[in-house]
């Protein structure tokens, strides 16, 4: 069977169960607070229900934003939970808990457990906006990384290349990972202007003999560039 058709027919059998109970031990319950009561306690059913159901962590979801409000949403519920349950069993057994009195207790106690849902929001939103931001300041790193990569595939497949030549892009390449990510222009312009520079020696290194002296220039451009942006760094 289908595990979601699967899952609601469990969601609607649960919610039978609990109907069929209060009904049975109804007692001298009146019918408004019969019908508060299993609307209180499918919102609740509900709740854990979709909880469970639903897994707590997103594998596919890098940013894991679910983490920063996880805390939050089960410490809403549970509080939720149990004061609720607590007004369901306290106006059983008194009388003088009127109707209007637990309808305005239920509605204070789902009005906060919105407030806290909002709150544990917010907070995966903020993990989520964090993440994407490193991910915006990690990409020039990556796009440098990637330029090197591919002169260094270059350079593999083309013979003749001088030893202090390879070793000179085999030492910037290593120095690429002291980098840390910033977020301002002035590192996106240097991780831009290193990436060009990468390519214009990418294209160069062809016919190295010819393109020697430009070659070591734009090297000693990297070198520069390299010394610059690794200086720059955000707090």
């Amino acid at each position: 069977m289908n595990k979601k058709i699967l899952s609601w027919l469990l969601l609607l059998f649960g919610e039978a169960i609990i109907i069929a109970a209060f009904i049975l031990f109804r007692g001298e319950m009146p019918t408004n607070i019969l019908v508060l009561n299993i609307t209180v306690s499918s919102i609740l059913y509900g709740l854990f229900f979709f909880t469970y159901r639903i897994p707590w962590i997103n594998t596919e979801e890098k940013s894991q934003k679910q983490i920063g409000s996880l805390g939050i949403s089960w410490l809403a519920t549970w509080i939720y939970a149990l004061f609720a349950i607590g007004v369901i069993v306290v106006g059983y057994f008194l009388p003088e808990l009127t109707f209007k009195i637990q309808l305005v207790i239920h509605c204070g106690l789902l009005f906060l457990l919105l407030m806290w849902l909002l709150l544990a929001q917010r907070s995966a939103d903020k993990v989520q906006e964090v993440f994407q931001q490193q991910t915006q300041n990690r990409s020039g790193i990556n796009e440098m990384k990637t330029a090197m990569q591919s002169l260094k595939d270059k350079i593999n497949v083309t013979d003749g290349l001088p030893e202090y030549f390879t070793k000179q892009i085999d030492m910037i390449e290593e120095n690429l990972r002291f980098i840390s990510p910033a977020d301002n222009s002035e590192a996106y312009g240097l991780e831009n202007s290193f990436v060009e520079i990468v390519n214009e020696i990418n294209f160069a290194v062809t016919d190295f003999s010819m393109n020697e002296e430009r070659i070591e220039n734009n090297i000693k451009k990297l070198e520069r560039i390299y010394q610059n942006r690794k200086n720059i760094y955000s707090n």
